[in-house]
């Protein structure tokens, strides 16, 4: 029989007084099967990879789970020396050039092995390139909100006069930050912008909506930096509130999902901006059973799409349940404590 082993890389905290819960529990799932089972189990931080400090592995197949860099990502790429704001292009550069360096480790210190990653790194490069993954999800035919090609205000304003309503995304952001809405009467936005600069919030969370009173100065500085203009979906309501749903995807399989949603007026659902996770006796017990199997089938095609054997998938549905689109797929979805995601995640790849 092959012997088998699991490398495990990621950071012990998020920043310094946030642990990182996700890698915490998959390293105390996968200690307490390894006393089950016979495998290797190797747990190292990125630094320690990027040191070149990577350990020795015995057995011929190794499993490599990643998580998110979160230290390397915060004093590396989130930072706003130079003019850059949350989610800019130089983000995404820096992003495929960390993943590509980690990757050319991994397969130098254990060439002659078999690798087998849960998650490809040119996957993980991809949770935070939004251009590029609904790019792959609309040639896989997987249905997203219509993005325009536009350069400058003045062709958002030939959209807004079609009665259409705007976001401007960053490309490579997460967790609800950089969001501006944009209809024909105004524009709000979760930057601040002052005296013609679009100044980035220093937190993860309570990025605030205000209305932006320079539209036109401030959407040119968004898209010359590669941001997305993207239609911007009338969503399903229920009590006064707006959601959309969180789905995990493991090998094919849906494991959990779950609403989240927040004040019908607000633009994003994400926790970290406001937004909460409703019990499942709310929404959820009201949401038709076969607009389940649509939540469902869609989230499952767009993992297998975008290359995720893991895969929290958020879907939005119009105001009316017609039709259902897939906002993104993340490679390093959040973790939920209503339900153990990384005890399945651990079982399954330990198995």
């Amino acid at each position: 029989m092959m012997k088998k082993a699991l490398l495990v890389i990621g950071d012990e905290k998020i920043a310094r007084r946030r642990p990182h819960l996700s890698f915490q529990k998959f390293v105390a799932h996968a200690r307490r099967l390894k006393n089950k089972r016979p495998f290797e189990l190797r747990i190292i931080s990125y630094e320690q990879l990027l040191s070149k400090k990577a350990p020795a592995i015995d057995a011929s197949l190794i499993k490599v789970v990643f998580f998110f860099p979160y230290q390397y990502w915060n004093r590396n790429i989130e930072t706003y020396q130079g003019g850059k704001i949350y989610g800019g292009k130089a983000f995404g550069g820096q992003f495929r050039a960390f993943f590509k360096e980690v990757k050319k480790i991994i397969e130098a210190h254990y060439a002659g092995k078999k690798i087998e990653y849960l998650i490809h790194p040119r996957a993980c490069y991809l949770d935070r390139d939004k251009q590029a993954s609904k790019d792959i999800l609309a040639k896989g035919a997987v249905s997203t909100p219509r993005t325009f090609n536009i350069s400058s205000f003045r062709g958002a304003e030939r959209l807004l006069s079609r009665g259409l309503a705007l976001y401007i995304k960053p490309r490579f952001g997460a967790m609800g930050k950089g969001i501006t809405y944009l209809n024909r009467e105004k524009a709000v936005s979760n930057f601040l912008f002052r005296r013609g600069e679009v100044i980035s919030r220093l937190s993860d969370f309570n990025w605030k909506f205000s209305r932006i009173k320079d539209r036109q100065g401030f959407i040119n500085q968004l898209l010359k930096r590669g941001f997305i203009c993207e239609e911007a979906i009338k969503p399903a309501t229920f009590k006064g509130r707006r959601f959309d749903f969180r789905v995990y995807v493991l090998f094919g399989k849906v494991i959990y999902f779950y609403a989240k949603s927040s004040e019908v007026q607000t633009c994003v659902t994400n926790w970290s901006q406001g937004g909460r996770i409703d019990k499942r006796k709310t929404i959820l017990r009201k949401f038709p059973r076969q607009k389940i199997a649509v939540l469902k089938n869609l989230a499952r095609k767009a993992a297998r799409t975008l290359g995720l054997n893991f895969a929290g998938v958020d879907i939005i549905f119009s105001e009316d349940l017609k039709n259902a689109y897939v906002l993104e797929g993340n490679a390093f979805p959040g973790y939920e404590k209503s339900f153990d995601l990384m005890k399945s995640l651990a079982e399954k790849v330990c198995r």
